[in-house]
């Protein structure tokens, strides 16, 4: 069990990289995720990546720029 909680941008933030995965065929930059949930600084997006990571909602993978990956 997660200790961590779902919240809300948390929620918004994984749907926006589902939704850019499937358009897209690849994974957001940290910076078109900060533009997407109108976050001036790409420091938010980084915590709630984190988070997410905590949740195994997602993997982070280490030296690439679009270092994200949905756990499926």
């Amino acid at each position: 069990m997660n200790n961590i909680p779902m919240t809300p941008v948390m929620l918004k933030l994984l749907n926006f990289i589902k939704k850019y995965v499937k358009k897209n065929k690849y994974y957001p930059t940290y910076q078109e995720m900060a533009d997407a949930l109108n976050y001036k600084s790409k420091n938010s997006i980084t915590v709630l990546v984190n988070r997410l990571a905590k949740r195994n909602e997602l993997k982070k993978i280490k030296g690439y720029r679009r270092n994200i990956e949905i756990n499926v």
